[in-house]
């Protein structure tokens, strides 16, 4: 890789890959930001991994998340404390508890993902024909870019 931060392709296409981290990296943060701002970017992370797999120990969130335990009983209790999360005891293992996510909190992720679709759509709106057939174009290949570390 060069110190411009491109690097060749299979094709001798050369994608300035900080280029493309970055605007990936702000489009992020401006969908979350456009949103709802309740909690912060860490409690919406583990509550987003929490509704999308169901019941969770905080162990199994913290490897989800790549955090430490600890990190996330601090984010679980305050998410718990503004009801949008749930801890109930394993009854075969007092030790362990599974969290899971609130009616109140499924209905603030909704509310979360329609604010971040709107400003998403508002700002494609504002873009035009071609450049919105350009990005529905690139949406397999980035689909496939998430694909490949996993």
């Amino acid at each position: 890789m060069s110190a411009s931060g491109s690097t060749p392709v299979q094709n001798d296409v050369a994608i300035d890959v900080d280029r493309l981290r970055l605007v990936l990296l702000r489009l992020a943060r401006k969908i979350r930001t456009s949103s709802v701002d309740r909690i912060t970017p860490s409690q919406l992370a583990v509550l987003a991994t929490v509704s999308r797999n169901g019941r969770l120990t905080i162990g199994q969130i913290a490897e989800s998340e790549h955090v430490k335990p600890p990190s996330v009983s601090k984010i679980v209790a305050a998410l718990e404390q503004v009801g949008f999360l749930t801890r109930e005891a394993d009854p075969d293992d007092r030790r362990c508890a599974f969290i899971t996510v609130t009616a109140a909190g499924a209905a603030y992720l909704d509310e979360v993902r329609v604010a971040g679709r709107t400003w998403l759509a508002s700002q494609l709106a504002d873009l035009g024909a071609d450049d919105v057939d350009a990005v529905a174009e690139m949406l397999p290949v980035l689909e496939r870019l998430l694909e490949v570390g996993e």
